[in-house]
């Protein structure tokens, strides 16, 4: 069996989605490949590969012609994403952040804001993009932000912090999302648009994580920070609405990504199993080896069609949100299982930050956790099943 043949799955892909997939595989394997490692190490954060990707549209990925950008569906991101995060999750997840934050330009931006402020990024003339919503006391309940916006005259005023924001430490641009109350709506939000230079803004520490340690994930604060009137995505009290508009199209990132990871620990643990002796035989020649193969390969292969189904029905233009969450949660969960057999192949190599799959242990681990927690996954599919 062949895990990279794409016509195993019974969709008709189309020849442009098979090319940008096959382009991000040749980059991920040429360019992210050889120093992911080090990256991994050092934890800084890679610039010159991020306008590498930038140049080549991957930041803005699904943004109209008209604003430039390649206008690339769903299915097509997500293949993309999936073949970078075989890897280098880390890069990886700073496009889907990058991408999430241009889907917010791409929904409520005027055509003069998308112009200023995406275009740049759909031709790649700027880097990643960064979506801030999550604050220290605000993850899966988005609506406990407390980053506040004050009207200023004609502008805005904004005080307050964020936390685990992926790409900050490399993003010219962020959209942030901060309470602006009104006497009906005390709970109201916005969406704003804050380039990196903005006086009152400024970058706090680089979060010093367990995986995904090069992504440039960073809190934010904001201090008296002056915006005008235009920096405003939207309409006042806009901000859940367009945060919320994204996050189907972005749980199945995450699948696609998690999917990624677990390819890539795959193919390591079979390429390992075949070539390793124990006993007089290779390590795949006893059951219990056999056994774990078989599994991964049956489960990546239905993450794989529960993240397709829920590509192929956002590009249909139909709503869903159950279907993105049991793709999220299927994928991230079983990304963590195999990662953990392929580790178990390997025995006490494993263990040893000289191999790859040590790696892929760590950067798998919060795929269960971002873009909505396994619980809120469940959450969301059971009231889709119970209607309450």
């Amino acid at each position: 069996m062949d895990a990279n043949d794409m016509t195993r799955f019974g969709f008709d892909l189309t020849e442009t989605q098979l090319e940008i997939r096959d382009m991000m595989l040749r980059f991920a394997t040429e360019r992210l490949a050889p120093g992911a490692a080090d990256r991994d190490r050092t934890e800084i954060f890679p610039h010159a590969l991020i306008n590498e990707l930038a140049a080549m549209g991957t930041m803005a990925m699904k943004s109209a012609p008209e604003d430039d950008g390649p206008g690339l569906d769903n299915t097509g991101y997500a293949l993309a994403i999936e073949a970078l995060s075989r890897f280098d999750a880390s890069i990886a997840v700073v496009a889907v952040a990058s991408n999430l934050a241009a889907a917010i330009l791409s929904k409520g931006a005027t055509a003069e804001q998308r112009a200023r402020y995406l275009a740049p990024v759909a031709r790649g003339e700027r880097g990643a993009l960064s979506f801030a919503l999550t604050e220290p006391g605000a993850g899966s309940d988005t609506a406990a932000i407390r980053t506040r916006a004050t009207r200023d005259g004609d502008g805005w005023v904004l005080n307050g912090e964020k936390q685990w924001i992926t790409g900050a430490a490399g993003a010219q641009l962020f959209t942030v999302f901060a309470k602006t109350p009104t006497e009906t709506n005390p709970n109201a939000a916005s969406c704003f648009v804050v380039p990196a230079d903005t006086p009152g803004f400024r970058l706090g520490r680089i979060e010093d994580k367990m995986g995904l340690r090069s992504s440039g994930t960073a809190q934010l604060f904001f201090e008296d920070c002056q915006l005008p009137a235009d920096a405003l995505i939207g309409a006042p009290g806009d901000g859940f609405r367009l945060a919320l508009s994204g996050i189907s199209a972005s749980r199945v990132a995450i699948a696609a990504q998690s999917i990624g990871i677990a390819e890539r620990a795959y193919a390591l643990g079979l390429d390992y199993a075949t070539q390793r002796q124990a006993f007089g035989r290779p390590v795949a020649g006893f059951q219990n080896s056999r056994f774990a193969i078989a599994d991964a390969r049956t489960a990546l292969d239905q993450c794989w069609l529960l993240m397709l189904r829920a590509a192929r029905l956002l590009d249909r233009g139909i709503p869903i949100r159950a279907e993105a969450s049991m793709a999220k949660l299927a994928a991230s969960e079983t990304c963590g299982r195999v990662v953990d057999q392929m580790l178990q192949l390997h025995g006490g190599n494993g263990y040893s930050r000289d191999y790859e799959i040590e790696r892929l242990y760590r950067d798998a681990r919060v795929m269960r956790i971002f873009e909505g927690t396994s619980e809120v996954q469940r959450e969301v599919i059971a009231r889709d099943i119970l209607g309450s």
